[in-house]
């Protein structure tokens, strides 16, 4: 095993990129956050699937900090998640994430579909495949205390 393997690496310079989609809400609970270093509601980078996963993932050669992994967070429901698995239906959410940065031509659009996939067919089984993967690590899934209606 590589040493290297679980060293993390720093994820909050994709910030600012990824408010472009979640428009100053969590991805999870829809609650107001921000990006700016200076506001009590600082925002985290937050794993989709957690960071841990890279020990399942190494043999399947999915990069696990790529910013189609990455969503924005409130601190303290990022705080509550941890390791946990989110429930199916963010997974749907995610894919709609990153199929929205694809359609838009935004800069990250190349970024995301060297990482996941050249169709949507191909991107929804890689994040199938990989949201599976995860499942198969962890004992149940997870959901925010708190989910207000939904902005994306």
């Amino acid at each position: 095993l590589d040493s290297n393997i679980m060293r993390r690496i720093d994820i909050t310079s994709v910030r600012d990129a990824l408010n472009g989609y979640q428009k100053g809400k969590c991805f999870y609970s829809f609650q107001d956050i921000s990006i700016n270093p200076q506001s009590t509601k600082l925002c985290e980078v937050d794993h989709f699937l957690p960071h841990i996963n890279k020990l399942a993932h190494a043999n399947v050669g999915s990069n696990i900090n790529g910013v189609w992994n990455l969503v924005l967070a409130d601190a303290d429901i990022n705080n509550n998640k941890r390791a946990k698995i989110p429930e199916l239906k963010f997974l749907q959410r995610l894919y709609n994430r990153n199929e929205f940065y694809i359609n838009s031509k935004h800069p990250l659009s190349e970024t995301i579909q060297n990482q996941t996939g050249n169709t949507p067919e191909k991107r929804r089984r890689f994040l199938e495949k990989q949201y599976n993967i995860a499942l198969s690590q962890s004992i149940h899934t997870w959901k925010p205390e708190i989910e207000l209606i939904g902005t994306f």
